[in-house]
């Protein structure tokens, strides 16, 4: 018996067995609160919103979260902000908004909100405020560090 095989899991002293598949309503219980909230801050308008926290339930995608390698929440807070930001690059190629984001402002919170709400890479924060990548990156990291020690 290996050391896995022998761990209990505290009460019964069975072994630790893989979690069962959750439904997309046991799913939308659990996460629905958080993948809306992370759906809202990049797309703020309610009504489309809504329309695409339902788009994130009712896709098949959801059902792959089941064998994510990560937590079931890393991958349904992967998936509502890929779903969030093509609504929004969507909605910005039918009616293209000014400028949402200050140039020349290059703090961490601004950078971290171009990657994250507005959904651009590492390389396209580079190039619009004018920054390396390795740039970019240190600020992610600024960004998350200062949030550890809050």
């Amino acid at each position: 018996m290996n050391e896995l095989e022998r761990a209990g899991n505290g009460v019964d002293g069975h072994a630790l067995s893989k979690p069962k598949t959750l439904t997309s309503l046991e799913v939308y219980d659990q996460y629905g609160a958080m993948a809306y909230g992370i759906i809202l801050q990049i797309l703020p308008q309610v009504h489309l919103a809504q329309e695409v926290l339902v788009s994130v339930f009712s896709s098949p995608q959801l059902q792959s979260c089941n064998s994510y390698p990560f937590t079931f929440a890393a991958c349904v807070i992967k998936l509502a902000r890929a779903k969030a930001v093509e609504a929004k690059r969507k909605l910005t190629a039918l009616a293209p908004a000014g400028t949402e984001y200050a140039q020349g402002d290059t703090s961490p919170q601004s950078i971290f909100d171009l990657a994250f709400r507005q959904g651009f890479t590492p390389e396209e924060v580079a190039g619009k405020l004018n920054i390396s990548k390795k740039e970019v990156l240190r600020s992610f990291h600024e960004f998350f560090k200062s949030y550890r020690n809050a």
